[in-house]
């Protein structure tokens, strides 16, 4: 009987190493592999990298170089540091930064802030007072054409050091301030140089994060147009700057793809990372794994994410594979790639609702400088302020203008519809 406990034990062992061993040479699917190419080519943009100036914004009284070698220094402790903190640059220990007020810039939820700057204004200025160096460098980072970070991911956590975002924010409520004390061109230009560096933070960073900032920033700096413009003359002139910043936006410049890559790149440090732990690659294999990271951010970077934005169609999302032979073998990486991310069907919508409501301002433009009443004129929308699937009506009473919104949480207040007063 003993002998016979041992042979069944034997066989179970035998098939256990024969279905593991099975499992790990299992063949990645073609449609992951070509997920994990598109992921990994990552080719730089063009133009000059605004990060230096991005990771150092608050800090007064520094040049450029002085922010490249701030930025160089900060990237070279980060990658020697000992423990997984997530550092701040060192020059917080040696120059002045600006304090920002959240409650002395726009929200991105359509609120209106022409209302909060009248309601208290003194409030404003001081939440703006010495600021002016802030705003200088805001203008100058509109320039930028890319934020490629030197900061390469932590292995253990699969972060990585983030600016200070909320910095980037602040223009809003001096432009508005700007244009209740009167000066209406310093607050129209401001206003469009603000969704400019949104416009180009979206489709110039590197990941999930510079993406949505970016989005924030053009929802909250375009609602504030809209307000402003509805308090001026039909035939405003617009600033110089408005020219480009407020012209449609096109399917690359709404895609997560270059955002996406960064997020796979920031799970392959950490699949990397957990590679080097003892007995982990008993359970853990880097190519499956690799594959079923690339099923969950891929759909970003392929042919029907890029025809879907170009006709306004929601994204489709594609949920990550199921548990299949490959997991036998690879236990943590089908745990860990079943819980990697958020509901990216949401973070699809907010940059096409960025760019439907950008159609939407074009459209109030167009729209008070005829002279049929706004219903009529409607009818012969330019197309270049339209999509085939949202076409802006007229609200119940007529003085606002809108489109669906497809986000789910991006209004904060549950609004279904997108709007721009008329």
């Amino acid at each position: 009987m003993l002998r016979g406990v041992g042979w069944a034990l034997l066989g179970l062992l035998v098939l256990a190493v024969l279905l593991w061993t099975l499992s790990r040479f299992w063949p990645l699917p073609a449609a992951q592999r070509e997920q994990v190419r598109l992921l990994e080519d990552v080719r730089q943009a063009p133009g000059r990298n605004g990060f230096a100036l991005l990771w150092t914004l608050p800090f007064e009284g520094l040049d450029p170089a002085q922010r490249e070698a701030a930025l160089a220094e900060d990237a070279r402790r980060w990658q020697a540091r000992s423990t997984p903190d997530v550092i701040d640059s060192a020059l917080a220990a040696t120059q002045p930064a600006v304090t920002v007020d959240n409650q002395g810039y726009c929200r991105s939820s359509g609120e209106s802030c022409l209302a909060r700057v009248r309601a208290d204004t003194a409030q404003f200025r001081a939440a703006h007072a010495g600021h002016e160096g802030l705003h200088e460098r805001l203008d100058a980072l509109a320039d930028a054409e890319r934020f490629d970070s030197p900061f390469q991911a932590d292995g253990a956590t699969g972060l990585v050091p983030m600016p200070r975002y909320q910095s980037l924010m602040d223009g809003s409520g001096v432009h508005a301030l700007a244009f209740v004390q009167g000066d209406v061109p310093a607050a129209l230009a401001g206003s469009c140089r603000s969704v400019q560096l949104g416009r180009r933070l979206m489709h110039g960073g590197n990941t999930l994060i510079d993406s949505m900032i970016g989005a924030a920033m053009v929802r909250a700096n375009v609602y504030l147009l809209a307000e402003m413009l509805a308090e001026l003359p039909p035939d405003q002139v617009m600033p110089a700057a408005c020219e480009s910043a407020l012209q449609p936006m096109d399917a690359a410049e709404q895609s997560l793809c270059r955002p996406m890559q960064g997020e796979f790149a920031m799970s392959r440090a950490a699949i990397d990372a957990s590679l080097q732990q003892t007995g982990t690659v008993l359970m853990l294999d880097r190519e499956h794994t690799l594959g079923r990271f690339a099923a969950n951010f891929g759909w970003a970077c392929g042919p029907g994410s890029e025809a879907a934005l170009q006709a306004d169609r929601p994204v489709e999302v594609v949920a990550g594979p199921d548990w299949d032979m490959r997991c036998l073998a690879n236990f943590v990486g089908c745990t860990l790639s079943d819980i990697s991310g958020p509901a990216y069907q949401d973070y699809a919508a907010r940059s096409q609702d960025v760019a439907a409501l950008l159609r939407l301002l074009g459209a109030q433009r167009w729209l008070r400088q005829q002279p049929e009443g706004p219903q009529q004129a409607l009818q012969r929308l330019p197309a270049q302020w339209r999509s085939s699937t949202r076409v802006p009506v007229l609200s119940a009473d007529g003085t606002r203008l809108q489109v669906q919104r497809r986000a789910r949480d991006a209004g904060g207040k549950g609004d279904a519809m997108l709007s721009v007063p008329l």
